[in-house]
């Protein structure tokens, strides 16, 4: 039977001592001492106590006896084997006797509490050993709500069951304040408000699976002009978004991206540019007061640069290995320097020209594919959570002796990620390098963003450093 003090400290917490009769719980001495002792079954065999003291925190198991999940014997409960109910698991025997009392007699405890750090290896765990223990039991339930504590080493419980047990079986509990477990909503609200607790519990998140209510409304895009006007309506800058350039070599892709540069700069946001084939002075610096004044290289000597310098000093960084040319410059540090030239300059449009410039380190047995599916991944990612617009140059194969069709996003050497995970591609094309007219192509407008699929033919003005359409 249960002592008389220990009624008083069970009733104290809001529970039926009845009920904790009723569960085999009883006063007994050990070493001198009153412990309350609550014991575990498994079928009818009794397989190890837990013993408490209520004056002093001090937890004690039986010596050798094997973990178990307290109360187990409700796993094999029919409606628990076919699915019908969910089964509740907390951290202690205490908050499980708090869901009992609230309605819910399907809830077990875990025998030993929560880890006071990440567990690393849970195969090898001994903490949860009950797991193999009570495995065909376990494999029948359909669902669990994780009723453990909201604090520090409760949540790492959590994380461990959620692996364990599967996060689509899984749901998790809300407490009101100031509460952190069911005890303490039992005896600061009672029983209806611990029902609610855990009949309010949440789906567990399952990475990659939602519910539309998940997704906010998104509103209209924001977007910014490109500055190059023949086509202005065919793309646009969008934050958030990756868009893929291509063109043969030197036929005037740069040309192109300096206009779309001097343009953010002058009028929208800091650009943070990988210039790696290009030197930064005199070639990417000049070519960039050339847009943004509109004049030949010629004329850069006439004309007052002041204020094209100072938007270039202003809104311009510049990730290079010029300096240090023993720098790794890999897709890692590659992004680390994009996201200190995001954080400290407040960059809002990234450009790598070109891509083949990085290093490429693959994983072991990693294809080219493989690694290009991964590096676009993480470069879209980066794009939309620091929300600037990145920019990539790639270019294509190279042609076959004769055949110099326009290259499009599928003829970007390594993969047709190339093709399928950009939001936009263009291509920038000269049939011919003597002569000046070039065809632009937006050969990719994901859905739901502003611009077309379309094709223009330009002309470059060396005059005012501008591209022009070819009238028709």
């Amino acid at each position: 039977m249960i002592h008389e003090k220990h009624m008083e400290w069970i009733s104290a917490r809001g529970l039926d001592p009845q009920l904790a009769e009723r569960f085999g719980l009883k006063t007994i001495q050990r070493e001198g001492k009153a412990w309350l002792a609550i014991p575990y079954f498994d079928g009818d065999d009794l397989i190890n106590h837990k013993y408490r003291r209520t004056s002093e925190k001090d937890h004690r198991m039986d010596t050798g006896a094997p973990l178990a999940l307290w109360n187990a014997n409700v796993l094999r409960d029919p409606k628990v084997r076919s699915g019908q109910v969910p089964v509740v698991i907390t951290e202690g025997e205490w908050d499980a006797l708090a869901a009992i009392q609230a309605g819910f007699p399907l809830t077990v405890s875990v025998p030993n509490g929560a880890p006071s750090s990440e567990t690393a290896d849970l195969d090898q765990a001994k903490r949860y050993e009950w797991v193999d223990r009570h495995a065909d039991d376990l494999s029948h339930v359909a669902e669990f709500i994780l009723a453990v504590d909201d604090d520090k080493a409760g949540h790492y419980l959590r994380a461990d069951l959620v692996a364990l047990l599967g996060a689509d079986r899984c749901r998790f509990i809300e407490y009101p304040f100031p509460c952190k477990d069911l005890g303490e909503v039992l005896e600061e609200y009672g029983a209806q408000r611990v029902a609610e607790c855990i009949g309010q519990a949440k789906p567990y998140p399952v990475q990659g699976l939602y519910t539309v209510d998940d997704f906010p409304e998104r509103g209209e895009v924001r977007s910014y002009s490109i500055g190059v006007r023949p086509i202005a309506d065919m793309i646009h800058i969008v934050p958030g978004t990756l868009t893929v350039l291509t063109g043969y070599a030197n036929m005037g892709k740069s040309t192109l991206m300096n206009a779309v540069i001097a343009h953010t700069l002058r009028y929208h946001f800091p650009v943070c540019v990988a210039s790696f084939e290009t030197d930064v002075r005199p070639i990417l610096v000049d070519g960039l007061r050339m847009a943004i004044n509109q004049c030949s290289k010629h004329d850069l000597t006439k004309v007052d640069c002041s204020d094209a310098d100072r938007i270039i000093r202003e809104r311009l960084t510049i990730i290079s290995q010029a300096v240090d040319e023993d720098m790794e410059m890999d897709l890692d540090k590659f992004l680390s320097l994009c996201r200190t030239a995001v954080l400290r300059h407040g960059a809002k449009m990234i450009v790598l020209d070109p891509w083949n410039e990085l290093e490429h380190k693959r994983k072991r047995d990693e294809t080219e594919t493989d690694y290009i599916g991964r590096a676009i991944r993480a470069i879209k990612r980066f794009a939309k959570q620091y929300d600037v617009a990145f920019w990539i140059v790639a270019h294509p194969t190279k042609p076959h002796e004769g055949h110099k069709k326009i290259p499009g996003l599928y003829d970007i050497s390594g993969s047709a990620n190339w093709a399928n995970k950009p939001d936009y591609g263009l291509t920038y094309h000269r049939p011919n390098f003597k002569d000046n007219i070039a065809k632009i192509v937006t050969t990719k407008v994901r859905m739901g963003l502003p611009g077309r699929r379309d094709e223009v033919e330009v002309t470059f003005d060396f005059r005012s450093s501008e591209f022009h359409a070819v009238a028709q």
